[in-house]
């Protein structure tokens, strides 16, 4: 923030404070975006916090570029050789990727390479023998992405990161305080240790109970000198609008037949597992399953032992339904748009029978999983992005993708935890998107998907907004078991359609409750990077 009466500074004026400004510019013309509280708060990171902080932005506002330019800052200082980058397993081929465009570097991934700038999911990391190789280097930046996985002391995330020699760490995470003050604590604590002085002192200093700051003013002081927080309405950043269609659609005979039939037995079976203190976890897969497609269910039903006679009559039904009335929609739906479509569904057995089907259509597509390798992933992304394609992925092979050049998303089944469908969305409603986001959500009438779906965008009216603390507000629900299970409870437990929509609204109701308790204090303390005094001072020798 600026002087009072001072107008801001534009972008090439913050760049001109850049070292590293000669070298980067050049990747402005080859699809690097930069903002001016991008270079702000690098600014502030590498001269004012001496290239140990936390940057702590919403989520979708660039933390990655921002890790870049970091680098880019100390390096054209002549401040670091030896840089080490720590993400989760799902987004390290992003980061390289991301690295290798938008500032034209190599990586490497294997400790017996020579380099200077390695990336390691913290999952392999922390496992010997690079746990013990990496805990020998005297590396000169160490960066950590989704860093509130470091905020327990006991784990192994934690310990492998506080046992890495580094002159300069940067943490990177949306929600530095999740729970408790005592996380900000953890996370300060790896940065600048001592900061804070004592836990004993911090406690009583700042601590009123466990998420009220009891010295507000003085906190914020202390974290001042080691945390920068961009906010979306506080940087005037707007992502073009979300377009929400919903699709409902009516079930066949057999199709109904099966769903009727098979969620009497899962319900069945739920009250009779509950009884015994089973685990209900196979029949929450079942009836998701049987809301996505009977390809899908056939393998799990083939498992499930326990509905006895009925077992193969139930196989014998799925197996009779090959093109489903919403595979039928998916088709028309489809036919009537242009450019790039990304689908959306949480089971293998089903993308490939919506692919099999698209092909039989005429329409070009492909299945996109986890279990592609990183070319296999890199020619179907390439591939997608060059012609009127269709792209069905699941979860786990949309993880950690950008593809804002698409602005067309159907999620052809839904899952159950709100985070999850905020990350498929967030493949393409993200920095760079040029085009109103059209998401259309597809359902079969009078059935759990329509229940579930009344939950999510009436009462939690998720696909309208960009709700940058969602997973907090989750791991705060569900203190009182995860959501899926209180879902599960509900529609096994009451037969009586009023009741559901009942407890589902009083669900709604609690989320909405814990939405407004996240306005949490981390905001109120979070210290806004002064764009007004750009410090040349250099990081401490």
């Amino acid at each position: 923030m600026t002087k009072k009466g001072c107008p801001e500074p534009s972008l090439e004026h913050l760049a001109a404070h850049l070292e590293c400004w000669p070298e980067v510019e050049p990747f402005l013309a080859e699809g690097l975006q930069l903002h001016r509280y991008q270079i702000d708060s690098v600014l502030t990171v590498v001269n004012r916090l001496e290239g140990r902080a936390i940057l702590a932005d919403e989520v979708g506002l660039g933390k990655t570029i921002e890790a870049g330019l970091i680098i880019a800052e100390l390096k054209a200082k002549k401040l670091v050789n030896h840089v080490l980058i720590l993400v989760p397993a799902g987004l390290v081929s992003q980061w390289v990727h991301e690295l290798k465009n938008k500032f034209g570097w190599r990586t490497w991934n294997s400790a017996r390479e020579k380099g200077w700038l390695w990336v390691f999911s913290i999952d392999k990391a922390k496992k010997p023998p690079l746990y013990q190789q990496l805990q020998y280097v005297n590396w000169d930046l160490v960066i950590v992405d989704e860093a509130h996985h470091l905020k327990h002391t006991e784990t192994l995330n934690y310990r492998l990161v506080e046992g890495l020699k580094s002159r300069f760490l940067v943490l990177l995470t949306a929600t530095p305080m999740e729970n408790e003050l005592n996380e900000l604590y953890t996370l300060v604590n790896l940065v600048k240790p001592g900061l804070f002085g004592s836990y004993l002192r911090f406690y009583r200093q700042f601590i009123l109970e466990k998420r009220t700051p009891k010295n507000a003013r003085g906190l914020k002081k202390l974290l001042a000198k080691v945390m920068v927080r961009n906010r979306r309405q506080e940087i005037g950043l707007e992502l073009p609008p979300r377009e929400v269609t919903l699709l409902p659609i009516v079930l066949s005979k057999n199709e109904r037949r099966l769903y009727d039939s098979l969620t009497r037995a899962l319900k069945e079976e739920y009250r009779h597992r509950l009884q015994g203190n089973q685990t209900i976890l196979p029949l929450i897969t079942l009836q998701r399953e049987l809301c996505s497609s009977p390809q899908a269910l056939i393998p799990t039903l083939e498992r499930s032992s326990w509905l006895g006679s009925g077992q193969e009559e139930f196989i014998k039904l799925a197996g009779s339904i090959t093109l489903t009335s919403k595979i039928r929609a998916l088709i028309n739906l489809i036919r009537m748009r242009s450019g790039h479509v990304l689908v959306f569904t949480e089971y293998r057995e089903t993308q490939k029978a919506l692919v099999n089907a698209l092909g039989e259509a005429d329409i070009a597509a492909q299945m996109f999983h986890g279990g592609l390798s990183q070319k296999d992933r890199d020619t179907m992304i390439t591939w997608f992005r060059e012609g009127d394609h269709v792209l069905v992925s699941t979860e786990a092979g949309g993880q950690g993708l950008n593809l804002q050049f698409c602005h067309q998303l159907i999620n052809f089944d839904l899952p159950w935890n709100p985070m999850r469908i905020e990350q498929r969305i967030g493949r393409v409603h993200r920095m760079g998107q040029k085009y109103p986001v059209e998401i259309y959500n597809l359902f079969t009438m009078d059935t759990i998907e329509e229940n579930i779906l009344h939950l999510l965008h009436e009462k939690i009216d998720l696909f309208r907004h960009v709700i940058g603390e969602l997973d907090v507000i989750l791991r705060h629900l569900e203190r009182r078991g995860t959501l899926e299970k209180r879902l599960l409870d509900i529609f096994f437990w009451e037969d009586d359609r009023t009741v559901i929509e009942e407890r589902m609204d009083a669900l709604g109701e609690e989320f909405m409750a814990a939405r407004r308790r996240m306005a949490w204090p981390l905001d109120e303390l979070s210290a806004k990077s002064n764009s007004g005094d750009q410090s040349t001072r250099q990081p401490a020798n």
